[in-house]
């Protein structure tokens, strides 16, 4: 994939309604490049694309799995892991988020037995500012990221996500369409949480916490400044406190279907209790 095509990529995920993941690909790209492919036709034309971020060389995070409607019935797809697969560093595992019935369909299509993690559900809606309000006296402090160490941060992504993502975080949380917000208790990183902005669509991604009082107060920081604005955020099925929040602000999709967490081989079992809403369904692993 080269530069040049990336506004046609972009149209692509515009057809299908995927506005966040524009920005999820900017960060991708903007991180390294390397690991996309497009599918093209005779004359050119951009049908569909697929990549991965390999944050580390023992796991690569597939995404963005996109064709063209008119060629979804053309093994388009399927060639293009195929050809992205000569990209993967060598014996590494793979993970990505898949739909739940894919799992039994990898087994009978190709042999694979893929190892499951956890399973995420789409949130999305306006967030009540009375839903926010602390219930707890609150012994931590909510910070701008400028006021934090940077090591200080990545250090708390790392043990979350489980693979250093040092460049991905910094592209993310630097971008001026996101707004970023660090918890501190006793002088070290409790919570952190980012709120980007994409056309009219507002995401949190990620927020993660170590309890739920740190995640209440991060979600009341970063949608000061968007009240009244629909929000969105993917969190872990097992973390009862963040459903329950999207639950008492009526924003679980009722049409929606949860994704599931794979890999190839060994599933990585991130701390789900931690994770309020993740980084993306793409390029990671929470």
């Amino acid at each position: 994939m080269e530069s040049r095509d990336t506004p046609v990529v972009k149209k692509l995920l515009d057809n299908i309604n995927w506005r966040m993941e524009k920005s999820y690909l900017d960060c991708a790209l903007k991180t390294d490049s390397r690991g996309f492919v497009v599918a093209e036709t005779p004359s050119n034309g951009i049908i569909g694309f697929h990549g991965f971020v390999a944050h580390d060389p023992s796991l690569v995070n597939m995404g963005m799995w996109v064709v063209d409607k008119d060629y979804q019935n053309d093994q388009v797809g399927h060639q293009m892991f195929e050809q992205l697969s000569y990209k993967f560093p060598v014996g590494s595992n793979i993970g990505t988020f898949v739909w739940p019935d894919a799992v039994n369909k990898i087994q009978e299509q190709y042999g694979i037995r893929v190892k499951t993690s956890y399973k995420t559900w789409y949130n999305y809606g306006r967030i009540n500012t009375d839903t926010l309000k602390p219930c707890t006296d609150e012994d931590f402090r909510i910070l701008p990221v400028t006021d934090v160490d940077r090591a200080d941060l990545l250090s708390y992504d790392s043990k979350i996500h489980q693979i250093p993502r040092e460049e991905y975080i910094q592209n993310w949380i630097h971008h001026e369409k996101s707004r970023t917000c660090i918890a501190v208790r006793n002088s070290k990183v409790c919570g952190y949480g980012v709120l980007r902005s994409q056309d009219s669509f507002n995401q949190i991604a990620p927020l993660y916490a170590d309890d739920k009082h740190v995640a209440k107060a991060i979600f009341r920081y970063l949608v000061k400044q968007k009240q009244g604005q629909v929000i969105g955020f993917s969190s872990p099925l097992q973390n009862i406190p963040a459903i329950e929040f999207a639950a008492a602000n009526n924003m679980l999709s009722k049409n929606g279907k949860p994704l599931q967490n794979i890999y190839l081989k060994d599933a990585i079992n991130v701390d789900t209790n931690r994770v309020y809403a993740v980084a993306s369904n793409s390029f990671g692993n929470c």
